[in-house]
């Protein structure tokens, strides 16, 4: 079959999903921010969860920024999460692989920014972009209107990936056998979070621009869904 056909052969009078289903979900936001000091901004989204992404700790993911889309920060949910979770279907959720890419749209030199992203426990997020450039697996670049982007691709956006597994410090072995500290439910996050963090300071010496630019947050997830309750007979 091919890669849009999905096939699967229930036994006779069983339920026609598979118990264990593996699949990708996507999930984006924009955001308007103006860079007009010399500070830091930052924010944080989601790596290990699909309810509310944007919503981490149950407030916004980039607090100083206006959140311009789709829908509100409240109600956002990748793509087709709700259907697969709704009534009895899959109630559990387990992430193999995190992505997310970011996009800077600027203006002019006073957009100017360098970027940390970077991967951490929710209990334990960076506090500046200086300590995050010191903890593992983070990555960084720079975002200019004035002269070319480092640590981007060529449409752009700066991306990063991640597992939960090498987060945590397990090993695959315990990865695979864990049933609650990566495992959310389509109400809940895990026992144990892993959001995602980017840190944006200006690089330019002209810090006076008050002109608002463009942050697109893309996230992407890989995950394992199961925990099939009854399905209601017609």
């Amino acid at each position: 079959m091919g890669a849009n056909s999905i096939v699967f052969h229930p036994g006779r009078f069983q339920q026609p999903v598979p118990r264990v289903f593996r699949t990708e979900f996507y999930c984006e936001a924009e955001y308007k921010i103006p860079i007009a000091t010399a500070t830091i901004t930052q924010g944080s989204v989601k790596a290990n969860s699909l309810f509310a992404p944007f919503r981490p700790g149950g407030s916004s993911a980039f607090p100083s920024f206006t959140f311009v889309g789709p829908a509100t920060e409240t109600s956002l949910r990748p793509t087709g999460f709700t259907d697969l979770t709704q009534g009895n279907l899959y109630q559990s959720i387990k992430t193999i692989r995190s992505d997310i890419a970011v996009r800077w749209n600027g203006s002019n030199s006073g957009n100017n920014c360098m970027a940390v992203l970077v991967p951490s426990l929710d209990t334990n997020l960076p506090t500046s972009i200086f300590q995050a450039r010191t903890m593992p697996f983070m990555k960084e670049g720079t975002f200019s209107v004035s002269k070319p982007n480092t640590g981007c691709d060529r449409h752009g956006w700066f991306r990063h990936s991640v597992n939960p597994m090498t987060v945590y410090g397990l090993t695959p072995l315990e990865f695979k056998a864990d049933v609650t500290a990566n495992v959310a439910s389509p109400t809940t996050d895990p026992a144990i979070g892993v959001w995602w963090t980017l840190l944006l300071q200006t690089n330019d010496e002209d810090v006076t621009s008050t002109s608002a630019s463009t942050l697109q947050v893309r996230l992407h997830w890989i995950v394992e869904m199961y925990q099939m309750e009854s399905m209601a007979l017609s």
